[in-house]
């Protein structure tokens, strides 16, 4: 069913390894010159699940950032989010995928995507992935429109949390496997490519230019290192020097993410760090800008599947 590491260290040339398996190129800026230090640490686990579905799993702690870029083609991928952040690009979009979020990944041989993964943080994240024949059985209900796409969105907080408890608690081998191959379905069904706007002249005036994605940076960069201040949008749409309407709807489509979910997920993301740490659910609510323990506890849950109180107990 699987070929799995432990906890481990995965170095620049692991990574080469596992890239002419899944025709990705990998590159470590800071490790040029030094293929055998540890880029990450954790475990990644890649599982068959039948029928033309593979799983890879990724609990790694990202020592040093890394950037990819596939250069195979992919007649699907889902990739699901569950703690940490990384940038993906397909062409001339980009798009920020965060806690909570999904990919899903239709590749040709001439445009791969690209995404890097940021140093200091937890990488949580699984990749379903779809054969030709796989796809083929599902016949109409999948739309081919040629080409690379990419279509972020977000599954359903059951889904999330049933991947969670799957990965969390596995079940034996055979159970496990059902299981995971049920859930890899409710992903399929949720995320299947989307057809293309049928007013392309639309879509793209809803593109930001390149000055705009510069402010819109300048406020996404704001909510991550002052997650807990309290943001409003109007302050927000004068850092970004344009109008809050304007800066509601070009930051989600430059980030794939509402303005104020990406605050959310910001803001939860530093209370698991908190809570990690040994501080109470009334501190990491605190401290990461609620002002109810009650929201916070019910925005944690909803999130990562589990109350923050089991947290502070493992610890």
């Amino acid at each position: 069913m699987s070929a799995a590491s432990g906890v481990r260290q995965h170095t620049a040339r692991d990574l080469q390894a596992y890239g002419r398996r899944y025709g990705i190129d990998y590159r470590v800026p800071a490790l040029v010159s030094r293929e055998e230090e540890p880029v990450m640490r954790g475990v990644v686990r890649e599982l068959s699940l039948g029928q033309g579905m593979e799983l890879v799993t990724s609990d790694v702690e990202v020592l040093h950032r890394y950037d990819s870029r596939s250069h195979a083609p992919s007649p699907l991928s889902i990739v699901v989010m569950l703690e940490g952040r990384a940038e993906v690009s397909l062409e001339d979009r980009t798009l920020m995928l965060t806690p909570g979020m999904a990919l899903s990944l239709r590749l040709d041989a001439h445009h791969g995507l690209h995404a890097t993964q940021p140093a200091g943080q937890r990488l949580r994240a699984l990749t379903l992935g779809l054969s030709e024949s796989r796809l083929a059985e599902l016949g109409p209900a999948l739309p081919d429109h040629g080409g690379s796409r990419m279509h972020a969105w977000r599954p359903p907080s059951a889904l999330l949390q049933g991947l969670e408890q799957a990965l969390a608690t596995p079940l034996p081998a055979p159970a496990q496997r059902l299981l995971l191959e049920g859930l890899g379905l409710q992903l399929l069904a949720h995320g299947l490519p989307q057809p293309p706007a049928r007013n392309d002249h639309a879509a793209e005036a809803t593109r930001p230019a390149p000055r705009e994605r510069q402010r819109l940076e300048r406020v996404r960069t704001a909510l991550e290192q002052d997650p807990a201040a309290e943001h409003r949008l109007e302050a927000l749409a004068e850092l970004a020097a344009m109008s809050p309407a304007s800066l509601r709807r070009k930051f989600r489509a430059a980030f794939g993410v509402s303005v104020f979910d990406y605050l959310r997920d910001c803001r939860l993301g530093l209370a698991h760090d908190y809570l990690s740490r040994g501080f109470s659910v009334q501190q990491a609510a605190h401290f990461c800008g609620y002002r109810h323990a009650s929201n916070f506890a019910t925005a944690f849950r909803r999130r990562y599947g589990v109350p923050p109180s089991s947290l502070t107990k493992a610890c």
